[in-house]
């Protein structure tokens, strides 16, 4: 504890005291003018596309469920791993809802990364609009 108040008091300190070694906020600000360059053009969207959110939630069910389900089968509850004639030891209802989150994860990276070639979907009062962009 004392360490992290030691160590916030210098943080407090140093960030307290860096404007003193600033400089001239005039020559300051004519330097940053002189060596502004031009902004870039914008890059053209990815072809890819996607959802990045939906993919990686969908990764994090996968390995999650995977992980799970493949434990629960192997885990016989008595310290070893399984063996030939050990059928009924293992978890069958963990393991199998295990593998079922995978599968979902599963669906949720293919539908993630697909997301740019769905149709638009709009709702409104008394109709509802579907939109799809085809090119070839």
């Amino acid at each position: 504890m004392k360490a992290m108040r030691t160590g916030l008091v210098a943080f407090l300190i140093a960030s307290l005291t860096s404007p003193a070694f600033a400089g001239d906020l005039q020559s300051s600000a004519a330097k940053a003018v002189e060596s502004q360059v031009a902004p870039a053009p914008p890059a053209p969207p990815a072809l890819g596309g996607g959802s990045k959110p939906l993919v990686l939630a969908g990764a994090a069910i996968f390995v999650t469920g995977f992980s799970v389900g493949a434990y629960s089968f192997i885990n016989n509850k008595n310290g070893t791993y399984t063996e030939f004639g050990e059928a009924t030891a293992r978890n069958v209802k963990l393991g199998s809802a295990g593998l079922g989150a995978a599968f979902a994860g599963g669906l949720l990276m293919f539908m993630g990364s697909r997301m740019k070639h769905a149709p638009s979907v709009t709702a409104g009062a008394g109709s509802l609009r579907v939109t799809k962009r085809l090119s070839w």
